[in-house]
């Protein structure tokens, strides 16, 4: 039996996130999949109804589940900027470089490759080195 290539070569897309290594599979590469299962499976043994329905099922839930990841890093973002607006016009002490302090008014917010930052003096603070908020 001949078994044709679904897609001249396979590739799985390995993303590393917080030291966990993750497989994206998109629905048309699922379904491809299937197709081909379907296609190549065995004539005396076929794919039961249960387990197409359940293939079907989980491909849904993966679906779902990218969508929910995609609207919790939204809401982060905008979670971070709020945070950082409500910091607007106040003094903050920071951890400068070579371990020195600073201090100034905030005069902006920016998120910088998913992580807050304030604008201080005309330089950019990460939010994780303000260690001391005071009225402006």
């Amino acid at each position: 039996m001949t078994v044709s290539s679904i897609s001249g070569g396979s590739t799985l897309t390995t993303q590393s996130s917080s030291g966990s290594s993750q497989v994206l599979l998109n629905q048309q590469q699922f379904l491809q999949l299937l197709t081909a299962q379907l296609q190549n499976q065995d004539p005396l043994n076929p794919l039961s109804s249960q387990d197409f329905t359940t293939q079907l099922a989980q491909l849904s839930t993966v679906s779902g589940l990218q969508q929910l990841n995609s609207s919790i890093q939204q809401l982060l973002q905008l979670q971070q900027l709020s945070q950082g607006a409500a910091l607007m016009g106040k003094t903050v002490t920071y951890v400068a470089s070579g371990n020195s302090s600073g201090k100034g008014v905030v005069q902006g917010v920016s998120l910088q490759n998913g992580q807050l930052q304030v604008q201080v003096g005309g330089q950019q603070v990460p939010i994780s080195q303000i260690n001391g908020i005071a009225q402006g």
